[in-house]
């Protein structure tokens, strides 16, 4: 999806009332023109509100389960950005940063004992802002019930 200049979320996980998650990757890229463009700053952050809009995970697209037996999952997946959100989520604590060049991606794994702890009705979320549109991609890996 492209990023617009301002402000976008990207993707935003939300949980149930009655289970965390716990976020232990993260994989985002960019597909940009210009070989010289700034790089994006990217962040992962709590968000204290829905916002307006956000649209469905295409189908096949997720949340998918990395094994097949396992139960579904009960994470609420949304996707921006441009005129998907109307109103943007309200910002809260930035968990991770990082600035990508708009030609490339970065992929983590968070070390066991130091995942991100997603609480009960929270939600975590991709942002992007970027000097120029540019397309975006992002994953979260997680595990629910912790």
């Amino acid at each position: 999806m492209a990023s617009g200049t301002a402000l976008k979320t990207i993707l935003q996980i939300a949980n149930d009332a009655n289970r965390q998650t716990v976020v232990y990757g993260i994989r985002v890229s960019f597909k940009g023109t210009s070989s010289t463009a700034e790089p994006v700053r990217t962040v992962l952050m709590r968000q204290s509100s829905a916002g307006t809009g956000g649209s469905s995970l295409t189908s096949n697209y997720g949340p998918n389960k990395l094994d097949p037996g396992s139960p579904s999952s009960t994470v609420t997946c949304l996707k921006g950005p441009s005129g998907t959100w109307t109103a943007e989520p309200t910002a809260g604590e930035v968990v991770w940063a990082q600035e990508i060049h708009p030609q490339a991606g970065w992929g983590e794994y968070i070390p066991l004992g130091d995942e991100i702890v997603v609480a009960a009705s929270g939600r975590l979320a991709v942002v992007v802002t970027a000097a120029a549109t540019v397309n975006v991609t992002a994953q979260l890996y997680w595990r629910e019930g912790h």
